[in-house]
């Protein structure tokens, strides 16, 4: 059975890198990305063998703590269950899941995120082989901790599938990733004034996070190295028996859910729509072809998790920016109140990713005959209309909360210019490249996506595009700092540059559209 699951994810692997050359692109450059946080960690890993015996105990400890936390962690929240092997896929066969638990778990390590744990947890060996004690209770610690990451995994989604397929818990994770982010600024803030004040204040606060890690149960397999160190041979006994238990749990936990799911398994989606009459949206928009496509999306921005989780991402910046800019108290204002310009530099990737968002129903574009031009209009409008009001609240709050007044027209003209600037861009990209998302109702971030190099192109040209035509603003919002008034010149430049890259954005997207429907459903439409 292990031998037939690790071929049926091989083959799936390979029939998919067949079938679009941007996933095999994606994977590539996703494996380096992947080996060079892997080299990174094994060098660090390394460098510690000329450290003290102590400070290795509590590197150590606290970094594959946090390893386990982020498998739990990002397994609910980002990847959910892994496509290619969902148990729910066996239902129908005579198998059980005492049967496919190992086979399961050994494809499921077939990955970038799988092989690069397995690596770095071998690269624990590089720091404790420096006795015979040390290096054999690394040698423990390795397989129960790279199993302890494995199966908080599956225990975990296996455990919750109904409730992860639900719509309440995506947009609740939207939620918890920016809180998640936000936590995680904040904290290296923290670090950073910690490390001002002294290096025995860090070596205090580095040794009393190990600590609690090492008794959690995201540490237990991971200190037994560092308590032989310390020559705590009763701890370590007591953490060999939690971390021997806790793979114990979790793989009969695992085993339990898995069974359920065999017999009742869990189809995506998992809520009926239902029709409902018109309301405000309707009314919101002209009866025109532009204005049926921005009720249409704008409807989406609500109800579709993917849409969602563009807004937590894209509001996660900024939000980050302001907090820490005024939470440290060597922080710049300056920061904090141009925080907002960052939002209006993203906005005009969302409108260059909506068409691959629509999947096979773009068809309903492509056979009523609507104009490119309507199609790029009903999207700005849209996304104005999510990202405007965002905006006003932000530049608000930035202004209140730093005091600085002075530079209100600035940050206004960079922020405008960005909007409109983005849009226009963003109108015209998005007919350049599309690709293959996740279905509406699906994890928004599940590995069945291949966006690959095409998103990544899509994003960094609508990005880089937006800057380019911002920067006759930009300059005059630098050489406000020096001559105040230039700040209120730069805000009608910057709303004439910006409604002029948004008219041939929308224009010009709009004719490459009219000549790329076919592409551009074959693109959409991929893998379904």
């Amino acid at each position: 059975m292990v031998a037939l699951l690790v071929r049926l994810k091989l083959t799936l692997l390979r029939n998919g890198l067949r079938r679009s050359v941007w996933r095999t692109v994606g994977l590539v450059l996703g494996g380096l990305y992947g080996l060079g946080l892997v080299a990174g960690v094994l060098a660090g890993l390394v460098a510690l063998r000329w450290t003290s015996l102590e400070m290795t105990a509590d590197v150590t400890v606290l970094t594959y703590a946090l390893l386990s936390a982020g498998w739990l962690l990002l397994s609910l929240l980002v990847f959910g269950v892994d496509e290619t092997v969902d148990p729910a896929k066996f239902a129908l066969l005579p198998v059980r899941a005492r049967a496919m638990l190992p086979g399961l778990l050994v494809a499921g390590a077939i990955g970038v995120p799988g092989v690069a744990t397995v690596v770095v947890g071998l690269g624990l060996l590089l720091a404790w082989t420096r006795s015979l004690p040390l290096t054999l209770a690394a040698l423990v610690a390795v397989p129960l901790g790279v199993l302890t990451c494995l199966l908080l995994a599956r225990a975990a989604t296996s455990a919750f599938a109904p409730f992860l397929s639900s719509r309440r818990f995506r947009d609740l994770a939207f939620v918890l990733l920016a809180l998640v982010g936000a936590t995680l600024a904040v904290g290296g803030n923290l670090l950073g004034r910690l490390a001002d004040a002294g290096p025995e204040r860090l070596r205090g606060a580095l040794a009393g996070a190990a600590q609690v890690a090492g008794w959690s149960p995201f540490g237990w397999a991971w200190a037994l190295p560092a308590d032989v160190a310390r020559g705590s041979w009763g701890q370590a006994a007591v953490h060999l028996v939690l971390a021997l238990a806790l793979v114990a749990l979790l793989w009969k936990a695992w085993e339990h859910f898995l069974a359920a799911r065999l017999v009742e398994p869990v189809e995506g989606g998992g809520e009926t729509a239902r029709a409902g009459r018109s309301g405000w949206v309707e009314r919101l928009y002209p009866a025109t072809p532009a204005g049926g496509v921005a009720a249409r999306t704008l409807r989406y921005w609500r109800r579709d998790p993917r849409y969602l989780a563009g807004v937590a991402g894209f509001l996660i910046a900024p939000v980050i920016l302001i907090a820490t800019s005024l939470l440290n108290p060597d922080g710049s204002p300056l920061v904090a109140v141009f925080a907002p310009s960052l939002l209006g530099l993203l906005v005009g990737a969302s409108v260059a990713q909506d068409l691959s968002y629509d999947g096979t129903a773009l068809w309903a574009h492509i056979t009523t005959g609507i104009p490119g031009a309507a199609d790029r209009w009903g999207r700005v409008l849209s996304s104005l209309t999510i990202f405007g009001p965002m905006l006003v609240v932000l530049l608000a709050a930035a202004v209140l909360l730093t005091g600085r007044w002075d530079l209100l027209p600035a940050v206004l003209a960079l922020t405008v210019a960005f909007l409109l600037g983005g849009l226009g861009v963003g109108a015209f990209v998005g007919a350049l490249w599309q690709w293959p998302a996740p279905p509406p109702g699906a994890n928004p971030f599940q590995k069945g996506s291949s966006g690959g190099l095409p998103a990544l192109l899509s994003f960094s040209v609508a990005t880089s595009g937006t800057v380019l035509v911002a920067l006759p603003t930009a300059a005059l919002v630098v050489g406000s700092f020096f001559t105040p008034w230039l700040g209120w010149l730069a805000v009608p430049v910057g709303l004439v540059t910006g409604v002029v890259a948004l008219r041939v954005g929308v224009a010009q997207g709009g004719r490459l559209l009219e000549r790329r429907w076919p592409e551009v459903m074959a693109a959409v439409s991929e893998n379904r």
